[in-house]
């Protein structure tokens, strides 16, 4: 482990021990956190321990050095400090006097918690799960370091975003959401607090923790998030599942987007309100703020209830406010007055035609505006008249699966086959040494949702590995080493070189690589051509 070598405790870089403070990251290793494990305590034999990141009611996470990689890893320790101490030694955890069997309850419930997250550590936007073992009387979990930032830190730094952002952001944490919960995992802490946007501009989900500390109710000490708890939290008898997490995240999503999360789901059931100016409303597509809204419902038997269902409704067509526009149309209907009908010397029979009739135009008008898109509508009526073999029915379709297909095939579909008829649109694209250049990973809504056709269906597309071999284009024309070049993922330019080996307008090859060379996607290379020397006229 580099005996002889002083670490920053805090990223691990090497530095003089007479230092006072890191020169990469300005940390200084003054302390650790009361309870924590001291510095360079070494688990499983390979885990250099360093500065404890963050601590609950349920244990601590530190930042950590694997040995074997010489990489960052983050290393969550079970330890619930209202039940538990660590011995004189400092290392090893037992449980206070009397509540021993509290103890092995809540650390089987952390190793089956520990298993499920194994289970789903593949997910993208999920923090992966490296390592898991038993030491010290407790458990520990080892998971991947990755560079980031807090959401509420993001939000402070660089203010509130914007909805584009919040799609690009979101969506794809959304669809893992969904993917892990089709798995019986639970996270139950989302915030702006445990959602954090990584160093390459993506979104990721962190701090996964057992049920005992996100609700009340238990031996331990609740790990509160204010303003994204759900109000089933608060008791310890009603369920915390999907439901709940819809609810967290709903509240995350509007902080993005006001700066603001909604008051503690308590007091939010005496004043259900959300607080949101009317600057950032003009800013957002209609069918938004309702979708949210309705993920943050205070009662949890009325509120969005999946993650599939909430994607839904983020991408329905804006057509509340055509609808909140025919019921004002209504309301501006004039009203009957209170005169007299004796004021304008008509007789009363005459009246009574004359209500009956305004009365029978305002009914006609009240039921074309309420149930314009029923079969009982004006519309519908008049249309089945002039169309009687016509249908007023909107065709829906089952979504496919489209994951593991190509985008382009699927591209295809849309514009040929009924059951493709919606819509394709990329909300992300990511490098994979795995997946092949094209291939959709991630969709919104999810295969098995019934959508109506002409919706439109968000995928998560592929770009292929990141670094790439530089093919062989010797011999080729210039044209077509180009094409070759950007088929393959790089940008290249074309330089003209004059060559008495090699024929006019063919390759002579590349100017700073030879074809092997491994390079980044997108990256600019320089292909020389053979090309004719240009006559200087005899001028110097």
């Amino acid at each position: 482990m580099g005996e002889n070598k002083t670490y920053c405790m805090n990223c691990f870089s090497e530095m003089d021990a007479a230092m006072g403070a890191c020169p990469r990251c300005g940390w200084s290793n003054a302390g650790q956190m009361k309870n924590a494990l001291p510095y360079g305590t070494v688990l499983s034999g390979k885990y250099l321990i360093g500065q404890a990141a963050r601590i609950n009611g349920a244990g601590i996470t530190y930042a950590a050095l694997e040995s074997k990689t010489n990489c960052k890893v983050e290393i969550r320790e079970f330890f619930p400090n209202t039940i538990a101490f660590r011995s004189p030694n400092g290392i090893s955890v037992k449980p206070t006097a009397g509540t021993e069997l509290k103890y092995d309850d809540y650390l089987s419930e952390f190793e089956r918690y520990t298993q499920k997250l194994i289970r789903v550590s593949g997910t993208n936007r999920i923090p992966e799960v490296l390592d898991t073992f038993s030491e010290n009387n407790t458990q520990y979990v080892v998971f991947t370091f990755v560079e980031s930032v807090s959401l509420r830190e993001y939000v402070e730094e660089h203010g509130i975003l914007s909805w584009a952002d919040c799609e690009r952001y979101f969506f794809p944490v959304i669809h893992a959401l969904g993917t892990i919960h089709g798995q019986n995992v639970e996270h139950l802490g989302i915030s702006p607090d445990t959602l954090r946007i990584t160093s390459d501009d993506k979104m990721i989900l962190t701090n996964f923790e057992i049920q005992s500390v996100r609700r009340a109710g238990t031996d331990l000490i609740e790990d509160i998030y204010p303003g994204c708890w759900a109000i089933e939290q608060y008791s310890k008898t009603k369920i915390c599942d999907e439901v709940t997490d819809v609810y967290g995240l709903c509240a995350s999503l509007l902080f993005a987007l006001s700066g603001t999360v909604p008051m503690e789901a308590p007091k939010r059931k005496q004043d259900p309100r959300l607080m949101i100016s009317k600057t950032i409303l003009k800013q957002l597509p209609e069918h938004v703020i309702p979708a949210i809204a309705n993920g943050l419902q205070v009662d949890a038997d009325r509120r969005t209830s999946s993650f599939s269902r909430f994607s839904a409704e983020l991408s329905a067509e804006p057509t509340v406010m055509a609808k909140i526009v025919e019921t004002e149309t209504v309301r501006s209907l004039p009203t009957n007055t209170k005169r007299s009908p004796h004021s304008h010397n008509l007789p009363p029979f005459l009246w009574l035609i004359i209500s009956f009739l305004f009365s029978l135009v305002i009914i006609l008008a009240v039921t074309s505006v309420w149930f314009k898109d029923s079969a009982f509508s004006l519309q519908s009526i008049m249309k089945a008249f002039n169309e009687p073999t016509s249908s007023s029915v909107t065709q829906t379709l089952k979504l496919p699966d489209l994951v593991g297909k190509d985008y382009e095939k699927v591209e295809a579909l849309t514009q040929s086959d009924k059951r493709y008829a919606f819509t394709l649109r990329i909300y992300e694209e990511s490098f994979s040494d795995t997946i092949p250049e094209g291939q959709i990973t991630g969709q919104l809504p999810f295969a098995g949702e019934t959508i109506k056709a002409g919706d439109t269906v968000k995928v998560a597309v592929s770009r292929g590995a990141a670094m790439r071999e530089l093919p062989d284009v010797s011999g080729m024309t210039g044209e077509q080493a180009l094409e070759r070049l950007r088929e393959e993922g790089f940008a290249p330019v074309q330089v003209d070189r004059v060559s008495d080996e090699v024929a006019l307008g063919k390759v002579i090859g590349y100017e700073n690589n030879v074809p092997g060379d491994t390079v980044a996607y997108g990256s600019v290379v320089t292909v020389l051509v053979s090309a004719e020397e240009e006559a200087n006229g005899g001028e110097e």
